[in-house]
């Protein structure tokens, strides 16, 4: 089978490149190799489109100014993506309690939560600073006996993690049917009893303890009076997915939806929020 290699060089790189990775995405490209200065994405020729990378990458520019970025595209056949993604595929440790890796990194023994997940194309590896963060407000979270949603899973590390801190139920949906079944893979891996579906916030029927939800902004402010609903009174509410400069938005939309902001954290420009459902 015959690729599309996109070699895409950043001024700046940090928050930018996760950016733009998650965006490519959405328009087919399915590997992805970092490098010091931006990274290589791969896609199928068969469904590559130019006139979606060429919006994509405009859009980008008009957001981002002051960022520089120049691109080459080749055609090139197979490789072994497994061997070639493990060469820049690094482990993440958070907070020295829990400890994201893939199959191929040994196991940490030190650390009380050892998750192996395989994260393919969906989001959600810890190596974000949107994962990184809601892994470190769960860290204080009391989990046991409790009920939990995971919208918009990714590969279900949070998911996983909420279980293995003793959470009765955890429900986790995605409406990404690459992640849904990433995360089925990921919940086997982890030998731990997680109920994964497709779809989204339609979906939700029962009301939980802790609802997280690290999706972006505007589909948090579209679905906000949805998640309020299927909070338990003085349950919680981790969300993440955005910048800082949406926070004040966000804490409107959850303020008119009886929640209160009791926590802001934020990494590399990225935020995390903890609310509570007001009784």
């Amino acid at each position: 089978m015959v690729y599309i290699e996109l070699e895409l060089d950043l001024s700046s790189v940090g928050i930018f490149s996760d950016v733009l990775q998650s965006e490519l995405c959405d328009i087919g490209f399915e590997s992805f190799l970092d490098k010091e200065d931006g990274f290589f994405a791969y896609c199928q020729k068969d469904i590559f489109n130019q006139n979606e990378l060429d919006s994509i990458l405009d859009t980008f520019k008009s957001n981002n100014p002051s960022v520089d970025f120049t691109y080459v595209i080749k055609e090139i056949e197979q490789q072994d993506w497994n061997k070639e993604w493990e060469k820049s595929y690094e482990a993440v440790l958070v907070d020295d309690y829990c400890y994201v890796r893939a199959s191929f990194h040994p196991p940490m023994n030190s650390v009380k939560y050892d998750i192996e997940i395989s994260p393919k194309m969906s989001f959600g590896t810890a190596h974000h600073p949107t994962t990184y963060q809601i892994i470190q407000l769960l860290k204080d979270e009391d989990l046991v006996g409790k009920d939990v949603m995971d919208m918009g899973t990714g590969t279900g590390v949070l998911a996983i993690l909420s279980k293995l801190k003793g959470a009765r139920v955890v429900d986790a949906i995605d409406n990404d049917e690459w992640a849904f079944e990433n995360a089925k893979e990921n919940v086997l891996r982890n030998n731990v009893d997680v109920n994964v579906s497709l779809g989204d916030a339609k979906m939700l029927t029962m009301t939980y303890d802790l609802f997280i939800a690290n999706i972006n902004r505007n589909i948090l402010l579209q679905d906000m009076p949805l998640y309020s609903k299927h909070i338990r009174e003085g349950g919680f509410l981790i969300l993440s997915g955005f910048y800082n400069n949406d926070v004040e938005i966000l804490e409107k939309s959850a303020n008119e939806n009886n929640l209160e902001l009791i926590t802001h954290i934020a990494k590399e420009n990225w935020a995390a929020l903890r609310f509570i459902k007001k009784q």
